[in-house]
């Protein structure tokens, strides 16, 4: 038999591979000579899964298009995480099994599969899954259908046991109260197992987790999910799951954030933090402070109540700022889109009339009060419109791929609910590679909690080098009190303080040098908060880094400049017939028609010609 061969323990490139991928093919696809976006993919030439090295002498720089021609997709074996947390539960199958794992990298996925598996093997003959809200129940049923179950979106009490199904979905008010938790205790009596969606509401209110606790009472298995770890609440208990000594709940199987974007499951994520100054009036006593500051509790909230004003310029610059990094995103990813979690829905509206006026489109707006609030959070999610902006109702299970810019506006500052916001950005779509951006006030709370989940992804690569070193070796190679007497009284403009990258701080400074570096070096200004930490290692190592400035002027040999502009020119006639709604053929048959030879045939000088006439046409359309 021949044998397995050996993989590589780490299947990403890393930054500076990725870089230098980048610079070998001069900017521009391996296969097609088409220019590189930033959604451009990192590629084994011999596949990962063959035992190809994750090193640049096996990597070249494809874009999306060419890869997954190749066959090879950025999640195709992105999912071991749910076949380990499954092979645990079957291994040692405890009737309460709690899994944590980081939003975005399937627990939904994970858990109707095992439901379903369940079922099949006879453990289960009903499945009752528990959301915390109403958009959840759709969501989850439509989830269960592609995973070969069944199951009835409760709306009435005939739901909970309807025929032709295999199972229902229900709130958690739904589950613990009245009617619901009476025919769910009925409904359960046939073996039942039981998933829990983010079983941290189940304390929201303490009637709940006893109510809950007796619908539920029989089910054979009792399958608890979260994506955010939480600390007891002696006030409220949360039922099916026990706490160590510190008060933390335990969990049976985790999979953290550092770990999915090792895997390629998440998409990483830059912390962009906000500094400025706010002014407010106490109680007749006028006080003024940074954001960065270290203030007491009530004084965070007050410069925070102060800057998250619509109709000071704080909010205005930092959403002017956000809007130009989803604009810079969306040349290339035309559908991305951003999300503003407000505090307060007059906010909400306020922030959609800056945003309105700032892109010339208008937001969508999901507030809780708005009885089509799940229609429109449908809508954005099937559109590619700019903006969202919401209060809570996005903070958590609600799926949107697209999002890949946001901005923390609100006051609350719980790691918790922070954790359910950057959930909200982590996403991965398979021909996408780049960072997203949350903008975050740089108040210590914030920064702190960005830090943590940062620290986690410094953690997971500094474990796999090791394995990979090994390998190599081996081989033999809180809530705040109303102040009804506070009134804020002015703040100045959003001025960015630093961005938190791999638990890494980049400041203002090295992202401006960074950003003209790639600049003068053709790679993509998303790249700069990478290309920034590794001008700093390399400054650390004694490596000088040539500026851009110091670069002298070298003639492109005539065969490179052609190569280089019949990529632009490609590129352009793509987005000009895009824009235009014509097939390619079509296109080039146009193109003929206003004077110019086939690309094949052109000239330098054709090719220069041919660029300025669809850099003119394409900002006519």
């Amino acid at each position: 038999m021949p044998e397995e061969p050996q993989t590589d323990p780490r299947r990403r490139f890393n930054t500076t591979e990725r870089v230098a991928l980048y610079l070998a093919a001069d900017g521009h696809c391996t296969r097609c000579a088409a220019e590189l976006q930033p959604s451009w993919h990192a590629d084994h030439m011999t596949p990962h899964s063959l035992g190809g090295a994750t090193d640049v002498l096996n990597g070249q720089a494809l874009c999306p298009a060419c890869n997954l021609k190749k066959g090879n997709t950025v999640a195709k074996s992105a999912r071991e995480w749910q076949t380990h947390a499954r092979d645990l539960f079957l291994s040692q199958p405890k009737r309460d099994f709690t899994v944590a794992a980081t939003p975005g990298a399937g627990k939904t996925w994970f858990s109707l599969a095992l439901a379903k598996l369940l079922v099949d093997e006879g453990t289960a003959q009903r499945v009752i899954v528990v959301v915390p809200t109403d958009a959840l129940r759709q969501q989850w049923a439509d989830a269960a259908e592609q995973a070969g179950l069944s199951l009835m979106p409760v709306s009435g009490p005939d739901d909970y046991e309807k025929a032709g199904y295999d199972g229902c979905v229900v709130t958690y008010a739904q589950a613990a109260r009245g009617v619901g938790a009476s025919l769910l205790r009925r409904v359960t009596r046939r073996p039942t197992v039981a998933l829990l969606d983010e079983i941290h509401h189940a304390g929201e209110q303490r009637a709940w987790g006893d109510g809950l606790t007796d619908a539920l009472e029989h089910a054979v298995h009792r399958i608890c999910l979260t994506g955010t770890p939480w600390r007891k609440d002696s006030t409220s208990p949360i039922p099916f799951v026990t706490y160590d000594t510190d008060g933390r709940v335990v969990v049976d199987f985790a999979y953290e954030y550092g770990e999915a974007v090792s895997d390629g499951v998440c998409r990483r994520i830059e912390f962009h933090a906000y500094d400025g100054e706010a002014r407010w009036a106490d109680c007749g006593k006028i006080s003024s402070s940074a954001l960065g500051s270290n203030l007491a509790e009530v004084d965070v909230s007050a410069v925070l109540d102060t800057v998250l004003q619509p109709n000071q310029p704080w909010m205005p610059a930092l959403l002017s700022q956000a809007d130009k990094a989803l604009d810079e995103l969306r040349s290339e990813v035309p559908d991305a889109g951003g999300l503003v979690v407000a505090h307060e829905m007059y906010h909400a509206r306020a922030y959609a009339e800056i945003l309105k006026h700032v892109t010339g489109q208008e937001p969508t707006v999901v507030l809780s009060d708005d009885p089509e609030a799940k229609d429109n959070i449908d809508r954005f999610r099937d559109s590619t419109s700019k903006w969202l902006v919401a209060v809570k109702m996005v903070s958590e299970g609600v799926d949107i791929p697209r999002l890949a810019v946001g901005v923390y506006a609100t006051k609350t500052r719980t790691p918790l609910f922070f954790r359910q916001v950057v959930g909200r950005f982590v996403r991965i779509r398979k021909d996408e590679e780049f960072n997203a951006r949350l903008y975050i006030p740089a108040v210590p709370a914030l920064m702190d909690h960005a830090r943590a989940i940062e620290e986690e992804l410094r953690h997971q690569l500094a474990v796999e080098f090791e394995r990979e070193r090994k390998a190599r070796e081996d081989a033999g190679y809180g809530q705040v009190a109303f102040d009804f007497d506070r009134q804020p009284l002015s703040a100045t403009e959003a001025t960015f303080d630093r961005a938190i990258l791999n638990g890494d701080e980049v400041t203002p400074e090295e992202i401006e040098r960074a950003t003209a570096w790639c600049r003068s070096n053709g790679i993509p200004t998303t790249f700069a908060t990478n290309v920034a930490r590794g001008h700093r290692s390399m400054e650390q190592n004694g490596v000088e880094v040539i500026s851009p400035e110091a670069v002298p002027v070298v003639a492109v040999p005539r065969h490179r400049r052609e190569r280089m502009l019949r990529g632009e020119v490609d590129t352009l006639a793509g987005k000009v017939a895009y824009r235009m709604n014509m097939p390619k053929k079509d296109f080039n048959y146009w193109l003929r028609k206003e004077g110019f030879p086939p690309r094949a045939k052109a000239t330098i000088e054709d090719l220069e010609r041919m660029e300025a006439f669809l850099v003119k046409r394409l900002g006519e359309l």
